[in-house]
């Protein structure tokens, strides 16, 4: 005879099953791992008292190392069969998903390294959901700057609106620049030295003699620049002509020159 007893079983069910057995049968009991039997050791003594009270051949039917010491401690007959480790394995991640109390009370009752390896894991689950939520609350974005010389570059990449516009910010994707528009009254006062203002209103004025020794005239028109070694400039007043000439009888031409504002530095 075989008897089965669920979690949701209660111990008077139990106690009361066994009674109704006849004297002297062989019979097999099976007690759910997680039934409140377990709990306390009196109750296997008292399940022991009753079967050698009642002549019973009980044979307890255990799947757990806990349930397996439970019986054996007590002296009773064990017949243990062990999970096969795939159906252990898959029974154990269907509880994690489906079923994490049970899960947790399993992996927490062995505390071996699968405890601590779950431990860590859901450590880590934590923390990531935590730093999922922090990204969600808290967005970040980063800004790429490429630096640039060229003034075109800068002025592209920028938005500029005026700061009147409010709401123009909120709405545009670029970097923006609020720009102000009015008029502003300035006033200054300029000073100019008249320690040379003989030479300003009348600049110097001065003749030179061209010599052409080429085979060829050159003409030259007003305003033709003349610049000295040491950098001074003058300009002609006049448009003229150079002759041409050779060696030993040159062209000459007497020019009017007039020094200019600025000379070279």
């Amino acid at each position: 005879m075989k008897l089965f007893f669920l979690k949701e079983h209660s111990l008077y069910k139990i106690f009361k099953t066994i009674e109704k057995v006849p004297n002297g049968r062989t019979i097999y009991i099976y007690i759910d791992t997680e039934h409140s039997f377990f709990d306390n050791e009196r109750r296997g003594k008292e399940i022991k008292e009753l079967l050698q009270k009642k002549d019973l051949n009980a044979m307890f039917v255990t799947k757990t190392e806990k349930s397996k010491y439970f019986f054996s401690s007590l002296g009773l007959n064990v017949l243990h069969q062990e999970k096969h480790k795939i159906i252990k394995y898959l029974r154990l991640i269907y509880d994690f998903f489906f079923n994490i109390k049970k899960f947790h009370l399993q992996v927490y009752t062995k505390k071996n390294y699968i405890f601590y390896v779950v431990f860590g894991f859901e450590v880590i689950f934590v923390l990531v959901i935590l730093f999922l939520l922090y990204s969600l609350i808290l967005p970040s974005t980063n800004i790429n700057i490429t630096p640039t010389s060229q003034i075109e570059s800068v002025i592209y990449n920028f938005r500029y609106y005026p700061s009147s516009d409010t709401e123009f910010q909120q709405y545009s994707r670029y970097l923006s620049v609020s720009y102000y528009t009015g008029y502003i009254d300035y006033k200054y006062d300029m000073t100019v030295s008249t320690a040379n203002i003989k030479y300003i209103q009348h600049p110097s004025q001065g003749t030179i003699e061209l010599i052409n020794k080429t085979p060829k005239d050159y003409s030259f028109v007003k305003n033709t620049r003349f610049v000295t070694d040491d950098g001074r400039q003058f300009i002609s007043l006049k448009d003229f002509s150079v002759l041409q000439g050779t060696e030993n009888n040159p062209g000459k031409k007497v020019v009017l020159l007039q020094a200019m504002e600025q000379d070279i530095q």
